[in-house]
């Protein structure tokens, strides 16, 4: 009885901690999402602003025009998943919150794949009506070499970096640059307390 006693007394003990790490975790992603949102929202004024006083370069307003669309798109992802992170209670059913974790884990790191395809507008932007007028072959060349290139990794990159490769090391650091890496980590620990949880039903 004693070691029961013991081994009951152990394991809410192993609980208690790994479930204060999971939330420690749960709290910094948190602080990530609204800083991303903050942060994405000055961005998007800043290149609204940039737009509206440059409509007479329709290159340049194309170009940022949609760079403000992706950010925009990733707020309100980044929005929806701190509405997602409220429904997250990890002392109720481990399970249910595993679940609910690996769906912001995968919205995130969709988001991060669609991001990364708006970076070949970063290198036409600069376009305008004289330089398209009076560019030289060379110039041309050169220039379609270089957004082709880009098109080219980012297309790459994006069905590259799913979790069907995270096998992969480079993929991994990708997918944890997204900002999903103390979300992984809070996950790991769910799977932790779930182990233990099956031990405890076997041993008593």
């Amino acid at each position: 009885r004693k070691l029961e006693k013991n081994l009951r007394l152990n394991y809410r003990i192993i609980r208690e901690m790994q479930t204060q790490k999971v939330e420690d975790h749960i709290t910094s992603f948190r602080k990530n999402q609204i800083l991303g949102v903050v942060g994405g929202i000055i961005w998007i004024l800043i290149l609204v602003f940039l737009v509206i006083h440059s409509l007479q370069n329709i290159y340049f307003v194309i170009s940022v025009g949609l760079i403000a669309l992706f950010n925009v798109f990733a707020v309100a992802a980044y929005i929806r998943h701190l509405a997602m992170l409220d429904h997250v209670n990890i002392t109720d059913n481990v399970t249910a919150a595993q679940q609910k974790l690996a769906a912001i884990q995968t919205s995130l790191n969709n988001v991060g794949r669609i991001l990364i395809l708006q970076a070949p507008l970063y290198c036409t932007f600069w376009y305008n009506q004289q330089l398209v007028d009076h560019g030289g072959i060379v110039f041309w060349l050169i220039n379609l070499a270089i957004v082709a290139l880009f098109v080219i990794v980012s297309v790459y990159l994006f069905r590259m970096l799913t979790y069907k490769n995270i096998h992969l090391k480079w993929v991994r650091r990708f997918i944890e640059s997204f900002g999903g890496k103390k979300l992984i980590k809070a996950m790991e620990f769910l799977n932790e307390i779930g182990e233990y949880q099956k031990e405890c039903r076997v041993t008593f």
